[in-house]
């Protein structure tokens, strides 16, 4: 499969909701692997968005392995914080 990236509008939208730490929804897993590292929902929603005004690219993927939401569109971005690399999928 070739690898796509997300349309300008999709980029758009995730900014916007990135904006908003209110309007993200995480699942508990990933709640704990923040509490981890030291980071909260918040500094992760900055990370997006300084990562889209950077002009970093937001890969658009295919949801394979999640119950429920099987074939449904989703997004990827890798940045660095505090010299570690996360991996971010995420869907609307």
């Amino acid at each position: 499969m070739a690898e796509t990236t997300a349309t300008s509008e999709e980029t758009t939208e995730i900014r916007r909701l990135a904006s908003d730490s209110k309007m993200v929804r995480t699942i508990k897993a990933v709640e704990f692997d923040l509490m981890g590292y030291g980071l909260t929902k918040s500094d992760i929603c900055e990370e997006i968005v300084a990562w889209i005004d950077a002009g970093e690219r937001v890969k658009a993927t295919t949801l394979h392995t999640f119950p429920g939401m099987l074939g449904q569109r989703a997004f990827e971005l890798k940045p660095r914080i505090n010299d570690r690399l996360f991996y971010i999928k995420m869907t609307f």
